[in-house]
């Protein structure tokens, strides 16, 4: 999103900013602009608007009071701790300062914990867009966006690298330029003149020195623009960069002084080993008649450098990196290539001998700095800053992402749902009746039409939910368990009772409680789901457990006094419990020594327990497991399921194909949930990102779910979707996008 207008006007709502990035005192470009984009917020909002998280490297800082929290850079624990700090404070939104190398592990992953913690929603300022990444690069970058409600780019070339490289959608990201002075526009002469230079044509190179900046190329151009003109003198303002200095020392200037002495350029180079504030760079930036940034990287997005130059109005010569190319176009300043000493002697030569043209690249410099000056900028970060707020208030409902939701489709649901039951399996999309009608998708499919009914009032579901209801009550057997397959000729043949039918029965007779239509119905459902609480102590599985947990909870959410039905619930979640604690470990969060199917359903079950018993040992387990969950499958911004091809077991490979629909939509369900109960908002960013596996974000980049036939594949294997489209995939689909929808619409999952 492009932000061009601006609006001078001062704000009413005291919004309350927590940056995060390298702080003043620590000598860093990000520590400098962090702190004159705050100056200039409180200036809007107020002292004290601002509060920051430092990261240190290896180094003690003092900082102001304004630092609330520190992380040093390669302890993996403070990053997470950080996001606690963050979430106990009065801020409404963090401003992360993004940059490889400020952030430990490898390619600076570390920040993820950080963004994983959170629950305030995070505006991003990307100081460094890489247009050709390595794939560690890639994916700690597109884990960073995932979490991020925005991103901000500062120009142009790096919002078309995020939206093409990327793949991130436009509406995501905001063009806000680096900052720059307010200043006037005011002849070099005046501070040459200060600085006892009014003798000299001064050209200027400043900040941090390093072997990339390439100033030996200019040392190199400098002996043919001397011999004209022997008033050039050539300044390098800036220390050695901390990293720099750290692995090699004083290597580089020293070799650039050794330059210097051997080309015979010592009284016509200085250098200046500072590290200086604003005033003292805007005069020596003032002093200058020309800048020149001779960098070797191409790929350089973005120069505070050249940024600062443009805001005081100065010619520039510059290599064409990415940022240069687009900030120097239109006459607005000369490029030349990359190592090219005798090319950059002669644009040197050409800017200086020619001062009506410097004078006409200094006036379009200063005219393009004018929309970059930090009070402008401030203004529109925090046009950026209150709108995530203002979202996060709101629990982010509503058309912005719904309007990103196919349009519910129930005909294939409806086709697959006869007279008797719903068909458990096809054939390219036509039911295949000799695999049977199926118990546990006549149970799910009673909770999708409940569902679909509460949110849009559709009479027409109601003799499908009837259907279900009827299936269901014909295959229960005595003592409260179900057959699960009926044939064509409405026969149960010889089965072996499953406990995973039993669950998914009582998932579905509970949710007939929320059915607002039906009285009769529902009190029937209700009286068979009571009928099966003496058999849950017989349940030995964690998901037939976890299935009826999500009945109970349906059932309890109307008619909170059952106390039979709470009895119940609590013996399903301390079984779960149990599980938990037996089999968990640090590596391990979870309930199992393995991972199969459905895995969500467990936390999920947890969740609602928590809901109705307030037992906070449910509920964090429910988010440990769910984290876990997601950590072993969320990778390069999608899901990668576990596949039913060997599954995952522990200190084993995880399978990678077949992956199977309904642990897309049991993600989708129990983030909503999570984040309904917890209020992190990492909980709707993985909702959503679950949900999208349906349509293509997953490890081939196919589509499992056809909106136009409203059909789902079974499954997700190495060639590509499942050409066979049963019951369970589009029943997950629908219960995950119905909670979507709800969600958007209503503002809760439950």
């Amino acid at each position: 999103m492009l932000l061009e207008s601006f609006s001078p006007q001062k704000v009413k709502k005291r919004l309350r900013i927590a940056f995060a990035g390298s702080c003043l005192p620590r000598k860093c470009g990000i520590a400098t602009f962090s702190a004159t984009l705050s100056q200039d917020l409180e200036d809007l909002l107020g002292r004290g608007a601002a509060s920051f998280v430092a990261l240190n490297n290896g180094q003690d800082y003092d900082y102001s009071p304004a630092v609330i929290c520190q992380i040093e850079q390669e302890n993996r624990e403070d990053y997470r701790r950080a996001a606690e700090v963050i979430n106990a404070s009065a801020a409404d939104v963090v401003s992360l300062q993004h940059e490889f190398g400020l952030f430990g592990g490898p390619d600076g992953n570390y920040i993820v914990d950080f963004l994983s913690g959170l629950q305030k929603p995070v505006v991003t300022t990307l100081h460094t867009v890489l247009a050709q990444p390595s794939p560690g690069q890639y994916k700690a970058f597109v884990e960073v966006a995932a979490f991020s409600k925005a991103l901000v780019v500062m120009n142009k070339t790096a919002m078309a690298i995020m939206t093409d490289k990327y793949d991130l959608p436009r509406e995501k990201i905001y063009l806000i330029p680096h900052g720059v002075p307010d200043l006037f526009f005011i002849d070099p002469i005046f501070y040459k003149h200060k600085m006892n230079l009014s003798a000299h044509f001064v050209i200027l190179t400043f900040g941090f020195l390093s072997p990339n900046k390439g100033l030996e190329v200019v040392l190199q151009a400098l002996p043919a623009v001397v011999e004209k003109h022997p008033e050039t003198l050539y300044i390098v303002l800036g220390i050695t960069h901390p990293v720099v200095h750290k692995n090699r020392g004083e290597e580089y200037r020293e070799s650039l002084i050794e330059l210097t002495k051997r080309s015979g350029l010592a009284d016509h180079v200085l250098f200046v080993n500072e590290f200086v504030d604003e005033a003292v760079l805007n005069s020596y930036l003032g002093a200058a008649d020309l800048v020149v940034c001779p960098y070797h990287s191409e790929a350089q997005i973005s120069s505070g450098v050249l940024s600062s130059a443009q805001g005081m109005g100065k010619a520039i010569i510059a290599t064409p990196f990415l940022h240069a190319r687009e900030a120097l176009a239109g006459e607005r300043g000369l490029l030349v290539n990359f190592n090219d000493p005798p090319g950059l002697s002669k644009a040197v030569l050409r800017l200086l001998e020619d001062e009506p043209k410097r004078k006409t690249m200094e006036g379009l410099t200063y005219a393009l700095g004018r929309q970059m000056v930090w009070g402008r900028v401030a203004d529109q970060y925090l046009e950026v800053f209150e709108k995530q707020a203002a979202r996060a208030v709101k629990g982010e409902r509503g058309q912005r992402r719904l309007d990103t939701l196919p349009p519910i489709n129930l005909h294939y649901l409806r086709m697959l749902t006869d007279e008797t039951g719903v068909v458990q399996h096809t054939n390219y999309g036509i039911p295949d009746y000799a695999h049977y009608y199926s118990a546990d998708d006549a149970a799910r499919a009673l909770v999708a039409y409940a569902h679909y009914f509460n949110l849009f009032m559709d009479e027409s579901v109601l003799p499908l939910v009837d259907r279900c209801l009827a299936f269901l009550i014909h295959a229960r057997q005595e003592g409260g368990w179900f057959y699960n397959y009926m044939n064509y000729r409405k026969e149960f043949p010889i089965q072996e009772l499953s406990q995973d039918t039993f669950g998914r029965c009582l998932w579905g007779l509970g949710s007939m409680a929320l059915l607002i239509r039906n009285c009769d119905q529902r009190q029937l459902a209700g009286d068979l789901l009571e009928a099966g609480l003496a058999q849950l102590s017989r349940l030995s599985y964690t998901r037939p457990q976890a299935y009826s947990a999500l009945g109970l909870a349906a059932h309890l959410t109307q008619h909170p006094t059952a106390e039979a039905v709470k009895t119940g619930l609590r013996l399903i979640a301390d079984q779960l419990l149990n599980s938990y604690r037996a089999n968990s470990a640090p590596s391990w969060q979870w309930f199992e020594k393995f991972l199969t199917y459905d895995n969500a359903r467990l936390p999920q079950a947890l969740l609602l327990a928590y809901t109705h018993l307030a037992e906070p040992a449910y509920l964090d387990v429910a988010l440990n497991s769910l984290d876990f969950l997601i950590r072993v499958q969320y990778h390069d911004g999608y899901f990668d399921l576990i596949g039913n091809q060997g599954w995952y077991v522990q200190g084993e490979e995880k399978a990678l194909f077949c992956q199977q629909p309904l642990d897309a939509g049991a993600l989708t369900e129990s983030c909503l949930l999570a984040w309904e109960i917890s209020g992190q908002q990492k909980y709707i960013e993985m909702a959503y990102a679950a949900f999208q596996w349906y349509l293509g974000r997953n490890r081939l980049n196919k589509a499992l779910y056809n909106p136009l036939t409203g059909a789902c594949a079974d499954g997700l294997a190495p060639e590509g979707p499942s050409k066979n489209k049963g019951a369970e995939p589009i029943i997950s689909f629908l219960l995950a996008q119905l909670a979507l929808y709800r969600w958007e619409l209503i503002g809760r999952f439950s």
